[in-house]
């Protein structure tokens, strides 16, 4: 339940996801990387392209700076990057910090914990733009499609304006020849009267915070995670015995998985024959996610009801309902209750990634009903 209490933003969680694994476990700085073809694919540049590439460019580190001409398209992810030059293709990137100065043919779709478009970069299509900071200052020709916690336009944009945030700030020299619409709360809305809009601006209903339709999802989260257990209820309080043990051990192998994962999608993803592959890796990421905080839930059931159900379907189910019930009130106290849901999440993932990892040790089946 800790990843899903905001579900319009299912999409921008991926991306800060590879965000975060760059970061922790991104590149070392070594220039190492090949050219296949016209394409360029490469790891840890701290400074590339600094010429011409005829193809795609394809790159992940830490530290990444692109101020050449790129033939194709921009792929990358990284902890911190500057895309310049010239893409004559559509710009793709993630990561903490991404600052886009270049000049884009086609389309750019960038997303991170910073994303700002500098004043003397063009996008000549549509721009999607996610993040936890969202600045626009330079021109976009086509249609803007920006999320995030904050989102500041003061730039030039040729199509209409959709924003969903939780700020939003429309400056002084922002000119949007079509339509502005978003999904702000109101008193976080600023639009400088010196902005020109062409278009119609609307403001679309914005839900309340703990709204009829939230409830619903949570509460439809919590029966998925009832049948979960009631199918493998051994599995789920073995699991659950876990975070006794330990503690420490299920919150680094969460952390590895929250870390890691993201960036063996993104490296199998490079080649056609492992795409199936990454696809199915990112299918099982997700459910993980969505799944991840069970074993906690059914420990704290266990700990609140004093029942020890050992694989009993019954006693399982039981402490997993009330458990989940808990954690759904926390979810309603301000800062501590994310906090807190946070690192269910984790240790949660972690107890799920040992147990499977010991049941895989036992013969076929043992553990898994």
């Amino acid at each position: 339940m800790v990843f899903h209490d905001h579900p319009r933003l299912i999409i921008s969680l991926f991306a800060a996801v590879l965000t975060a694994s760059t970061i922790g476990c991104g590149g070392s700085g070594s220039r190492d990387g090949k050219r296949l073809g016209d394409d360029v694919i490469g790891s840890g540049y701290p400074s590339y392209p600094m010429d011409s590439v005829t193809g795609d460019v394809i790159l992940y580190g830490r530290d990444l700076m692109s101020r050449g001409s790129v033939g194709g398209d921009y792929l990358a992810v990284a902890g911190n990057q500057v895309i310049g030059g010239r893409v004559h293709g559509s710009v793709r990137a993630a990561g903490g910090e991404v600052h886009v100065t270049a000049v884009v043919d086609r389309n750019a779709t960038v997303a991170g914990g910073n994303v700002t478009l500098d004043s003397a970069g063009v996008i000549a299509r549509n721009a999607y733009f996610t993040g936890g900071n969202v600045e626009i200052a330079g021109t976009v020709r086509g249609g803007l499609l920006a999320s995030g916690g904050n989102v500041t336009i003061d730039g030039v944009i040729g199509g209409d304006v959709q924003v969903l945030s939780g700020e939003l700030r429309i400056g002084p020299r922002a000119q949007i020849a079509g339509n502005l619409r978003y999904k702000v709360p109101p008193k976080n809305v600023k639009i400088d009267p010196a902005a020109r809009i062409s278009g119609t601006v609307t403001a679309l209903p914005v839900e309340s915070e703990w709204g009829l339709e939230r409830w619903l999802w949570l509460l439809g989260l919590l029966l998925i995670g009832v049948v979960v257990v009631a199918l493998f209820p051994r599995f789920t309080a073995e699991a659950a015995e876990i975070l006794p043990r330990r503690p420490i051990l299920a919150a680094l192998v969460g952390l590895g998985w929250v870390c890691l994962a993201p960036v063996v999608i993104v490296l199998v993803a490079f080649t056609v024959i492992g795409m199936p592959l990454a696809v199915l890796i990112t299918v099982v990421y997700v459910i993980l996610l969505f799944v991840g905080d069970i074993p906690v839930a059914v420990w704290l059931g266990r700990r609140l009801l004093g029942i020890r159900e050992g694989a009993r379907r019954y006693g399982v189910v039981v402490n997993y309902a009330v458990g989940g019930l808990v954690l759904l009130i926390v979810m309603l106290i301000p800062v501590i209750g994310k906090v807190v849901l946070i690192v269910s999440g984790t240790l949660g993932l972690g107890m799920l990634l040992l147990q499977a990892w010991m049941a895989r040790r036992r013969e076929p089946g043992v553990g898994l009903s």
